[in-house]
C-alpha cells in the first residue's frame, strides 16, 4: 500500500500534476520554520551588534567603580569567601544575608546553563552624599539581550509576584518588591540597567553620561587586567574609610587630590589579600601644613630592612624624616592632649636643669631618619631602633646624661655573648615616652651597625645581635618573604605584622575594612611616595593554625542563661538554634537572616528540641514550672491548640518522643503531651522520684528513679513496660541513663557516683556486671560509636566497652568536674564526644579518644552543629560563661 502511494506520488510530479496535500503542507511547515529561524537569527545578530557602552548608563560622579568582564568568573569565588562573611555579619548589609546564602548554597552553581547566562560583562558604581547611597549595576547582555528587548512588550503581561511593570512615555521600566528592598530595572538595547531607587535609575537611563568621561577615563575604566575585578575609587573617599579615627592619617588623607579616581589592583582569597592603590597628592602651594615636608619626599628604602634578623616577628618602620620634621608634623595634632604638651614642657625645663641640655639637643642631635618598633619572637616586650647620625655627638649626650645624678647607667650584664647597659630613667622622661604610649623605665641598649635598640628585656637585644653575627635574617624567613612577593623595598612607613603580636593602626578603628583585614594574621604593608603620588600597598595571607575560627557576626549576646540549654531544631529542619534567657524567655536565632525574636512565657521554663514527627510545622518544646506545654514554631509562635495544661508539675527537664514530649512528674508518672495538642498520663511507678530528662531512642525512652535503691523504667508504646520488674540500680547516680542498639539488642547503661557501670539487654543485667570503676561520678554515661563515655569527678574521660572493659584520658587542663558534661552529638555525618568540666572549655574527642580538630573553644554548653553560612560544612554553636553565643568554624 505505501509502496503505491509512492509511485502515485512521483507519477503525479513527473506529470505535472498538483502535489498531493500531505507533501504542501509539509513544505509549507519547513518554509515556515525556516523563515522563523532566519528572523530570529537576524533578530539575535541585530541585538548582538545594536549596541551601546556601559558607561552610557554610568553617571561619572560615583565613589567607587567595579568592572568584571564576567559576573560568574568575578562571583561564584567569592560566594565562599570567608571576608563576605564578616560583610553580611554588619548590620548596614543584613538584608542581603538570607538571599547570598541561598545563593551560596544552590544548586545553580553547578549548572552549565547558569553559568553560560551569568558570564556577562557587568559595570556597576556606588555613590554617596552625606548619609544618602545609591548605586547601579549595568550589565551588558550582548546576544541576549535579543530577549531583554522585549520587556517592554511583556512587561504588562508579567506575573510574578512582586514584580510590577510601570508604563510611562518617560522612563518604562520594572520594580521589584521585598520585604527587605526594592530594586529597580530598566533595559536599554543591549544593556540591562539595575537601581537601588527611581531616582538613581532615572540619572542612569534618561541621560548619556558616556559624554562625561575623556578617552583616556574610558580606557582606564574598561581595561582588561590579570584580575577578575577592575575597581576604581574616588581617593579621598576611599582613604578616609581606612583611616577614620586617627587623626594624623586623616589629615594626610585631606591632601588627596579631589575628585581623582584611582586604580585600585585587588585579588583575594582564603588566603591571600593583595591590595594596591594610588592617590594623587596635592599639597598647599603656601607650604604651611607641617605635613608638607614629609609628603613631598620621594621615598627610599630604609638601611634598617637589611640589618634586620629572623628573631623579628613584626615591625613598624618610620622612613619620613628627621626627629625634629615628625615633631613638627605631629605636634600639631597633640597640642590638645593636656599630658602630652605638659610633660614636653616639664622635661624641657628639667633637661636643661640638670644636664645643660634641651631636650630636642639630647633627643634630636644624633639621630638619622629612621625609627622602628621591633617585636620579638617569643618575648612580649617590643624593641624600638634609631638611627645614628652621628655617633660621637651620641657619645656626647649619653656621657653628659649618665654623669648627671638623674639618670643610673648599669654595664655590668653580659648575655648571649654581648654586653648591654641599662639605663634608669628619671621619671620626667618617663613620662614622655609615656605620652606617646611607650613604657620604658628601666631600657637596655645595644649599639650596632649604625642603630641603637632599646628594650625592658635584655634577651631581645641579644638575639637581634646575634641573628645578624650569625646572617639569620629576616628577609630569608618563608612568612617575610610570602607578603613581600611584588613589593618595593623603598617606603615611607612599612609594617609588618602578626594579628597575634601586633594590630596596625588601620585595622584598629572598627571599620567593614578593618574587620575583614584582620582574617589575614600576617602581613605586610607599605606606604610611599613618588612624585605627588601616595601609594599604598597590602599583601597579607593566612598563616597556617588549628583552623578554628569565630564566625563573622559572633559572639552574641545571650543575656543572663542558667542552665547553659542550647536547641536545635528537628535535624531536617535545623535553620536556628535556641536557649532561654532569665528563665522566661525563650529567644531564637536563625541563620540566614541572623535576625533574633524571643517570646516570653509567664513561668521559669525548660526546652527541648521537637522531633522530627512533630507535626504542624512546631520545631520546640517548651514546658512552664507549672506544667503548661508549649510548641512553638521557628518564629517562636505557639501553635494552634497550645499551650496544653497538663496539671502536672514538673520534676526533671523534658525530652521529645516521637511526635510530642515526655515531662517527668513530681508524682511519679510521665506526662506525655501530643503535637496535636492532647496529652495522656503514662503511671510508671508509685513513689517513684525523677531527677533527670528521660534517655529516649526511636520508640524507647528510659527514665531512672532517684534512690539509694534506684530503678530505671522503660517506656515503649506510649506505656511503661517493665512497671513491676525495672532495671535495678545499688546506690545514687545523677543524670540519665544511655540507650544503645547493638545488633537488634537493646542496651541499657547507668554509672553511680561511686563507680558501679551497669549494662542491661532488654531489660535484664548482662552477664559480668555491674563493673567496678574506682572513680567519683556526678554525670552519666552516654553512648557513642560502639562505646559508653563517663566523665568523672576528677575530670578524666572514660571509655567502656560491651564486655565491660575501660581505659581514661585526663581532661587538659581540667581539675574538676562535678559541674560539668559528657555529651554525643553528631556533626557532618558522624558522632563525636564533647566534654566540659568545670569551667569554661568545651573539649572535643573522637570515639578514640583523638582531640578533634579546632578543640578546645570556649564555652559550657552541649553544642549545636550546623551549617551558618552556607559552605555546606557544620559549625559549632556553643554558649558561654560570660553571657554570649558563640559559632566557630572548625574546617
Amino acid at each position: 500500500m505505501i509502496n503505491c502511494t509512492i509511485s502515485a506520488i512521483l507519477c503525479a510530479m513527473k506529470n505535472g500534476k498538483k502535489k498531493p496535500f500531505v507533501l504542501r503542507v509539509l513544505k509549507g511547515f519547513f518554509i515556515l520554520l525556516c523563515t522563523v529561524f532566519v528572523a530570529i537569527s537576524c533578530w539575535i545578530a541585530f541585538s548582538a551588534f545594536d549596541r551601546i557602552s556601559p558607561l552610557r548608563a554610568v553617571p561619572r560622579d560615583y565613589s567607587l567603580f567595579i568592572h568584571t568582564d564576567s559576573v560568574w568568573d568575578a562571583v561564584s569565588p567569592v560566594l565562599d569567601l570567608k571576608a563576605v562573611d564578616v560583610l553580611l555579619a554588619e548590620p548596614s548589609f543584613s538584608d542581603y544575608r538570607s538571599g547570598f546564602i541561598q545563593l551560596r548554597s544552590s544548586g545553580l552553581r553547578n549548572n552549565k546553563y547558569a553559568k553560560f547566562a551569568a558570564s556577562r560583562r557587568v559595570d556597576a558604581a556606588l555613590y554617596t552624599s552625606g548619609d544618602t547611597t545609591g548605586y547601579v549595576a549595568v550589565v551588558d547582555m550582548s546576544f541576549l539581550s535579543a530577549v531583554t528587548r522585549l520587556a517592554d512588550i511583556l512587561g504588562p503581561h508579567l506575573k510574578i509576584d512582586g514584580l510590577t511593570y510601570t508604563a510611562g512615555s518617560s522612563l518604562p521600566h520594572y520594580e521589584y518588591r521585598t520585604a527587605e528592598s526594592t530594586l529597580f530595572f530598566k533595559q536599554e538595547r543591549n544593556l540591562l540597567i539595575i537601581a537601588n531607587s527611581i531616582d538613581m535609575l532615572m540619572r542612569s537611563a534618561a541621560e548619556n553620561n558616556e559624554t562625561e568621561y575623556t578617552q583616556d577615563e574610558k580606557k582606564n575604566l574598561t581595561a582588561k587586567n590579570s584580575e577578575t575585578f577592575r575597581i576604581v575609587a574616588d581617593a579621598g573617599k576611599l582613604a578616609q574609610s581606612v583611616v577614620q579615627g586617627n587623626e594624623t592619617a586623616s589629615e594626610i588623607a585631606s591632601y588627596l587630590t579631589k575628585g581623582a579616581h584611582s586604580v585600585i589592583s585587588f585579588a583575594i582569597s582564603d588566603s591571600d589579600i593583595n591590595i594596591k592603590a594610588d592617590f594623587p597628592v596635592t599639597l598647599p602651594a603656601d607650604g604651611k601644613s607641617p605635613l608638607v615636608s614629609l609628603l613631598s619626599k620621594n621615598s627610599r628604602m630604609p638601611a634598617l630592612l637589611t640589618k634586620l634578623g629572623d628573631p623579628i616577628q613584626y615591625y613598624t618602620i618610620v622612613n619620613a624624616g628627621s626627629l625634629p620634621e615628625l615633631k613638627d608634623a605631629v605636634f600639631p595634632f597633640v597640642e590638645n592632649n593636656k599630658n602630652v604638651v605638659d610633660s614636653w614642657n616639664k622635661a624641657e625645663s628639667l633637661c636643661k636643669t640638670l644636664f645643660s641640655l634641651s631636650l630636642e639637643d639630647i633627643l634630636f642631635s644624633w639621630t638619622g631618619t629612621e625609627y622602628a618598633v621591633l617585636g620579638i619572637e617569643g618575648n612580649s616586650d617590643p624593641v624600638f631602633a634609631l638611627q645614628i647620625q652621628d655617633e660621637q655627638q651620641r657619645e656626647k649626650i649619653f656621657d653628659s646624661i649618665i654623669s648627671s645624678f638623674a639618670v643610673e647607667n648599669r654595664t655590668n650584664l653580659i648575655i648571649g655573648g654581648v654586653r648591654v647597659p641599662c639605663l634608669a630613667l628619671p621619671p620626667f622622661l618617663q613620662d614622655v615616652l609615656a605620652s606617646f604610649n611607650i613604657e620604658l623605665p628601666h631600657p637596655y641598649y645595644l649599639i650596632q651597625n649604625g642603630y641603637i635598640y632599646f628594650s625592658e628585656s635584655p634577651q631581645n637585644l641579644s638575639s637581634i645581635y646575634n641573628a645578624y653575627k650569625s646572617g639569620r635574617m629576616l628577609a630569608r624567613k618563608e612568612n617575610w618573604k610570602t607578603v613581600s612577593d611584588n613589593q618595593n623595598s623603598a617606603f615611607t612607613i612599612g609594617m609588618y605584622y602578626d594579628l597575634q603580636r601586633s594590630v596596625p593602626f588601620f585595622l584598629e578603628n572598627g571599620t567593614i575594612v578593618s574587620k575583614i583585614l584582620k582574617l589575614y594574621n600576617i602581613g605586610r604593608c607599605d606606604f610611599r611616595i613618588k612624585n605627588n603620588v601616595l601609594t599604598c600597598q597590602l599583601h597579607a595571607t593566612v598563616c597556617p593554625d588549628d583552623g578554628t575560627r569565630l564566625i563573622p557576626g559572633f559572639p552574641l549576646p545571650s543575656g543572663t542563661v542558667q542552665d547553659y540549654n542550647l536547641q536545635s531544631g528537628p535535624v531536617k529542619n535545623s535553620g536556628a538554634v535556641f536557649w532561654v534567657e532569665n528563665g522566661k524567655t525563650v529567644k531564637a536565632l536563625e541563620f540566614v537572616s541572623m535576625k533574633q525574636s524571643e517570646t516570653m512565657l509567664p513561668d521559669s521554663c525548660t526546652i527541648a528540641s521537637a522531633s522530627e514527627e512533630t507535626s504542624g510545622g512546631g520545631v520546640l518544646w517548651a514546658v512552664t514550672s507549672n506544667g503548661a506545654a508549649y510548641l512553638l514554631n521557628r518564629q517562636l509562635e505557639c501553635l494552634d491548640g497550645f499551650p496544653v495544661v497538663t496539671g502536672a508539675l514538673p520534676s526533671a527537664k523534658s525530652a521529645a518522643y516521637k511526635n510530642g514530649l515526655l515531662i517527668p512528674s513530681r508524682d511519679g508518672s510521665v506526662i506525655f503531651v501530643r503535637s496535636d495538642g492532647t496529652y495522656g498520663v503514662l503511671p510508671v511507678a508509685e513513689g517513684a522520684v525523677f531527677k533527670s530528662a528521660p534517655a529516649v531512642l526511636g520508640e524507647t525512652a528510659a527514665i531512672y528513679s532517684k534512690s539509694f535503691k534506684g530503678s530505671i523504667y522503660l517506656i515503649k508504646k506510649d506505656a511503661c513496660v517493665n512497671a513491676g520488674e525495672p532495671m535495678k540500680i545499688d546506690g545514687i547516680g545523677f543524670g540519665r541513663p544511655a540507650l544503645a542498639e547493638n545488633g537488634h539488642t537493646l542496651y541499657t547503661a547507668f554509672i553511680t557516683q561511686a563507680g558501679l557501670f551497669y549494662l542491661f539487654s532488654d531489660g535484664k543485667t548482662v552477664s559480668g556486671f555491674p563493673v567496678q570503676i574506682d572513680d567519683v561520678f556526678y554525670t552519666n554515661v552516654v553512648y557513642c560509636n560502639n562505646f559508653f563515655f563517663a566523665l568523672s569527678q576528677d575530670a578524666l574521660l572514660y571509655r567502656i566497652g560491651f564486655d565491660g572493659s575501660f581505659i581514661s584520658i585526663k581532661i587538659p587542663d581540667a581539675v574538676s568536674a562535678r559541674q560539668g558534661f559528657v555529651a554525643a552529638v553528631s556533626s557532618d555525618g558522624h558522632d563525636d564526644v564533647y566534654v566540659c568540666a568545670d569551667g569554661n572549655i568545651l573539649h572535643g574527642f573522637s570515639p578514640a579518644l583523638e582531640v578533634l580538630r579546632g578543640f578546645p573553644v570556649a564555652g559550657c554548653s552541649i553544642p549545636v552543629f550546623a551549617d551558618i553560612n552556607g559552605d555546606r560544612n557544620d559549625d559549632c554553636l556553643v554558649l558561654s560563661a560570660d553571657k554570649r553565643l558563640y559559632a566557630w568554624n572548625l574546617k
